[in-house]
């Protein structure tokens, strides 16, 4: 009986311990797993916070470069808008400019050469200056009226004087000669060479003395004069006529008919040449309506020239 009862206590000793084995894992799980399962849902919702907050970060930072963005695109256009303005200020003071017509104003001309002076000029040097007149090219023949009229107020002088500084004043680029008229030989005129040459020293100095020897003679056969000058010297530029009065006649106090005249030179102009004219003495200043001021001034601009009065 005894052997019984001690084997039927070990069961139920065993049989509790696994009751209460079974009890505590029951309350394990019963404890262990809701908590687990509340730890994961408090994460889960951290997570969510965290996605939102970075989803409000970024959405702001995404707005924050919109704004950024379309300031740029402004200012873009501002700039774009103050450069057309700019281009458009330039071009309407261009134009401006245009229609005003400004002109740059010239340089200063420059200091004029210094003069060498050579031993064997006798203080006649060549000096390439500007002459003052506009001839027409470099090959000049002077036609000196010697009348007896030229004796008053000393023009025959004043022309002499006039004529040596125009020739001192010539490079030796240019070509010369000298005819007067009438002759005291009774021809209508004289002249210095046969043809023109270069303004050297040497030659120079034979313009000077031949213009020395000119005295105040006789009429004034300006026709004959210039005649022979066109017949004569077909290759020269210029003619420089040096004249105080009206045409006559050759040797003869009788008045050339001065619109006759200058048709008749206009016809013997055949090679172009540019006729210039200088009026000497006070009458040419005092009365324009002369006969002597009329042919002078009409024959020079018949024949493209420049006419002068002193």
């Amino acid at each position: 009986m005894s052997k019984i009862k001690r084997e039927s206590n070990v069961f139920s000793i065993a049989f509790l311990d696994l009751l209460s084995g079974a009890l505590g894992a029951v309350i394990i799980l019963y404890i262990a797993v809701p908590k687990a399962s509340i730890k994961t849902e408090h994460s889960d919702k951290s997570k969510i916070e965290i996605i939102i907050k970075e989803k409000k970060e970024v959405t702001r930072q995404l707005n924050k470069c919109r704004s950024k963005n379309t300031t740029y695109e402004e200012l873009v256009k501002k700039n774009h808008d103050d450069s057309e303005k700019q281009i458009t200020a330039l071009k309407e003071k261009i134009s401006a400019l245009k229609k005003e017509k400004i002109k740059t104003p010239p340089p200063p001309p420059p200091p004029p050469p210094k003069i060498r002076k050579k031993a064997k000029d006798s203080g006649f040097a060549a000096q390439p200056l500007d002459v003052g007149f506009q001839f027409k090219g470099k090959k000049i023949v002077f036609v000196i009226d010697v009348s007896g009229s030229m004796m008053q107020e000393d023009r025959i002088g004043q022309v002499k004087a006039g004529l040596k500084m125009l020739i001192t004043s010539m490079s030796k680029e240019f070509m010369v000669n000298v005819v007067s008229f009438p002759n005291r030989n009774k021809t209508p005129f004289k002249n210095l060479w046969h043809a023109p040459r270069f303004t050297t020293a040497d030659n120079k100095k034979e313009v000077y003395k031949f213009l020395n020897g000119l005295s105040a003679y006789g009429t004034t056969p300006t026709r004959e004069a210039l005649k022979h000058v066109f017949e004569k010297y077909s290759d020269i530029t210029d003619i420089v006529l040096l004249s105080d009065g009206a045409p006559t006649t050759f040797n003869s106090q009788k008045r050339d008919d001065i619109y006759k005249l200058l048709s008749d030179l206009a016809s013997q102009n055949v090679f172009d040449i540019q006729v210039n004219t200088i009026g000497v003495g006070s009458d040419f200043l005092k009365d324009i309506n002369n006969l002597k001021y009329i042919f002078l001034s009409k024959l020079a601009a018949d024949h493209n020239g420049f006419f002068v009065g002193f």
